[in-house]
Formats: structure tokens, C-alpha cells, sequence
């Protein structure tokens, strides 16, 4: 029996009168879906996508992907609103430039091979560059500090010369009994970059520059990436390809070469991916292992590739504060403090903004974060209450559709009046600058609350 489908959007309600009349039959059965939205530690601990029953219909959360209901039987595959460029939005992890960064990018993504592959074509190409894109990334950072070498095994016919042990019985077979007097068979130990843990980082670059040449979606982008494929290909010039299927499966990084670990974990999930054979690499895939996306940390990390770009190491990410709280970012010069927010409907009114402002009210008084933002050094407390800014302002950053433009260069699909949005080809010096109201959206009810609109990439 065909097992039963059920898509949504990311966020929204399942549609269609006969799918909520099937799906509410599943759950007369017996099947149990929870009633709320719950909060997760952890990717791999997302269950169902994160999709809840809401008064009788199931509604999705801001997780993308595929994931069985009731496995062989029934499930979800949840698509996000609209036809972003996940190309352009997955190669932020190449702008990355702290290799922490680069391995923070997989705490955004799981894939589970543990069960069985899900047939939908409505997820094509979403989750295969990210993995690639992801591990070109951890690549790039793990050559710039030299490939680990260590010691192997080698056994080899040698010319005029000796290595480690003689192997007897092979010398007299190859060389005493054939007559060939300059050669000795031995076994010796060498200390290369040839390794098993590079052997496996080879095999699946060579099975990522093969989809990367196959996938229509990533010519416009190949200008960017290689420059990339062409330092990690030189890198990896004297290392052999040739692992075995057991050799993946045992190899682990260790303690010695612990940089290591991201890209060996992100290495197998690629070779895994394409059931270790090369040639799956160039296949449309027609079904999905089910696999989860966290939509709003993956946006976090797009912001991030953007304000680096534009304000260099004034940008600082993910500032701890007391109490295990965490902000997304702080403006060292401006001093202020911008968290991300998934919410497109900011684009239209502030609706629901009060428990965000709550939340990022907190982090303006947290004095780790106001450490790290060196708030208070030099200044004088009492005259700062009285005739300056007792606290940072605060930014909300939250996603729109990319503008498009008419002739006229005018944007439409946005209101401008309503919608202060990131040009990406010309950010502006100050994120907070009320002088001019272009760069600066002031959210009215709250002081020194704002908020700024960096649009997703549409296809």
C-alpha cells in the first residue's frame, strides 16, 4: 500500500478539505499528535518536524523537511512559503570565517538514515547542497591549518633498497624465483598525508564536485565556488581516493585530530547520502531521507554572513550572557544589540512583538552582554541616566521576500513606508541612524526599539 502524504507549508495549517478528513481519521485510530508548540534542545530531538494539532488540524511549525507519522504509512513533508534560492542561502557557510562558525552551521540541519526514504519530488535539491555547501565549508577552513599526516602500513616492491621488514615468503615469489635481483618485497611504516581520515575527506569532495557539475542550480554560483574546490583539490593532491565501505564506517577523528571531527561526520553523511557510489551522485533523486531543517537558525546564519560582510569583526555572534541566555549579535561600535526574529509578519504591523521586546529587553541589561559590548567603559553612571542612554538600543531583524524593482528602480511587492529592508549591494555605515529614516524602521510603542528587514533570496 502507497503510503499516505501529507505537505504543508512551513507554518501553516494543512489545506484541503479530504486530507484533514484523512489525517483526522489517522488520529481516530489511535495515532497521537501533540496539541502544542514545543521547544527543542536539540535538531535531532525535532520529532514529526515540530508539527502540532491545532484544534483538529495539524499545523506546521518553522521546520522544513521530510519525516514519517507512522513510518511506511504515513508522512509530513513540510515546504517552505516561498521559492527561495537555497543555493545562495546555503553558501553563507563559505563566508563563515571562524571555523567554529563553520561546524556551529550543522546544529541547523539532520538528516536520519535510520529510517527509510520518503518518495516526494517536492523537496528536490534542498537538502544535498546543504550538505555539500556545508562541507566545502569545514574543508576550507580544516586545509588553511595543513592536512594531519600519520604513519601507514605500505607493502611494496622496492628498487635497490630496503624498508622495514623483508617479507620473505612475496621475495622469493616476485623477485628470487623470477629472477629479478634488484627488487625486495618489504613492509614498512610511512608517515604521509595519505591517511583513512583524508581518504574519506577525498571521496566525499570528489562526490560533491560531481553533483556540484550536475546540478542546474549551482552554475550561477560556481564563479564563487571555485576558487574554493581549486585550494582544498590542491590540498588534497597526494591523497588516495580508494576506502572501503568498512574503512568509513570505523574511521573517527580522535582526540589527535580533533578540527577534524565536523568534516569526517559531515564526509560520511555525504558518502551515505549517496549510498557510497559515485554515480548516484548525478541521479535526480525522486525521494528523501527524512530530514529536518531549522529554518530560523538557518536564517540566523545567512544574516550573519551579511553583517560580517558589511562590518567586519564589529559584528559579534551568539554573546553569552548570565544564566545560559545568548544573543544573536552585537554592534561593538554602534553599540546595540540585533537578534534575529523568523517572523515575516513584522513586515506588516508588530503584531506579537511584545514578547520578543521582553526577550531583548532582557539582553540590553544582562552585563555580560554589556561586558562584551564595553557599555559602561568610561562613562560616568549618574550622568549617562540623566543625559544619555541608560541602555543599547535594540534591533529586531526579521525576513521578507527579496524586492523586486520596476524600471523606475521602485520596489514592489513591499510597502517601503512600512518595511525598512537591507540592500545587500549597498549597506548602510549605521544599522541605528534616526537622521535618516531610510536605514532606520523605529518601532513606536517602545524606546530605543527598532527593526530592519533582510530579505531572504528568491529564486
Amino acid at each position: 500500500m502507497k503510503p499516505q502524504l501529507f505537505d504543508f507549508e512551513e507554518h501553516q495549517r494543512l489545506e484541503g478539505a479530504d486530507k484533514i478528513e484523512a489525517f483526522k481519521n489517522i488520529l481516530n485510530a489511535g495515532h497521537v499528535l501533540r496539541t502544542a508548540v514545543t521547544s527543542y534542545k536539540s535538531i535531532k530531538d525535532v520529532d514529526f518536524l515540530g508539527i502540532f494539532n491545532d484544534r483538529g488540524v495539524p499545523k506546521a511549525h518553522y521546520y522544513i523537511g521530510a519525516s514519517w507519522f507512522i513510518e511506511d504509512k504515513c508522512a509530513f513533508v513540510v515546504k517552505p512559503k516561498v521559492e527561495v534560492d537555497y543555493i545562495k542561502l546555503f553558501m553563507t557557510a563559505l563566508e563563515l570565517n571562524s571555523e567554529n562558525e563553520a561546524a556551529y552551521f550543522s546544529n541547523y540541519y539532520y538528516i536520519d538514515f535510520e529510517k527509510p526514504a520518503i518518495k516526494t519530488n517536492a523537496l528536490d535539491n534542498v537538502i544535498t547542497p546543504l550538505l555539500i555547501l556545508h562541507y566545502i565549508s569545514l574543508l576550507r577552513h580544516l586545509v588553511s591549518r595543513g592536512l594531519k599526516k600519520g604513519y601507514v602500513v605500505r607493502e611494496e616492491n622496492l628498487q635497490s633498497k630496503i624498508r622495514g621488514r623483508i617479507l620473505l615468503q612475496r621475495h622469493l615469489t616476485k623477485n628470487v624465483f623470477a629472477k629479478r635481483e634488484d627488487r625486495v618485497f618489504c613492509r614498512f611504516q610511512e608517515f604521509t598525508e595519505d591517511i583513512p581520515e583524508n581518504r574519506i575527506l577525498k571521496k566525499a569532495l570528489s562526490f560533491s564536485v560531481r553533483f556540484i557539475n550536475q546540478l542546474p542550480g549551482f552554475k550561477s554560483h560556481l564563479q564563487e565556488l571555485t576558487p574554493h574546490l581549486s585550494m582544498i583539490g590542491s590540498a588534497f593532491e597526494n591523497v588516495s581516493e580508494d576506502v572501503t565501505i568498512a574503512q568509513v564506517v570505523k574511521v573517527n577523528a580522535g582526540k589527535i585530530f580533533r578540527h577534524y571531527e565536523s568534516a569526517i561526520k559531515v564526509a560520511k553523511l555525504i558518502l551515505r547520502h549517496f549510498d557510497y557510489s559515485i554515480d548516484n551522485a548525478s541521479e535526480t533523486a525522486q525521494s528523501v531521507r527524512p530530514f529536518c531543517i531549522d529554518m530560523p537558525r538557518l536564517y540566523e546564519m545567512y544574516v550573519l554572513s551579511l553583517l560580517r560582510k558589511a562590518y567586519g569583526d564589529q559584528i559579534q555572534f551568539q554573546v553569552r550572557g548570565r544564566h545560559k541566555t545568548m544573543v544573536d549579535f552585537i554592534k561593538t561600535d554602534e553599540k546595540i544589540i540585533m537578534d534575529t526574529k523568523y517572523k515575516p509578519h513584522y513586515e506588516s504591523g508588530d503584531s506579537g512583538i511584545v514578547d520578543d521586546v521582553r526577550e531583548i529587553s532582557g539582553y540590553a541589561r544582562d552585563k555580560s552582554i554589556l561586558k562584551a559590548l564595553e557599555w559602561y567603559k568610561g562613562k560616568d553612571l549618574c550622568a549617562e541616566g540623566k543625559q544619555g542612554k541608560l541602555f543599547p538600543d535594540c534591533v529586531i531583524i526579521y525576513p521578507i521576500i527579496q524586492p523586486e524593482y520596476n524600471d523606475d528602480g521602485e520596489s514592489f511587492g513591499i510597502q517601503e513606508q512600512d518595511c525598512v529592508f537591507w540592500d545587500e549591494s549597498n549597506p548602510p555605515e549605521k544599522i541605528v541612524d534616526e537622521s535618516h529614516p531610510k536605514l532606520c524602521n523605529p518601532i513606536a510603542a517602545f524606546e530605543g526599539f527598532y527593526k530592519i528587514a533582510i530579505p531572504l533570496p528568491k529564486k
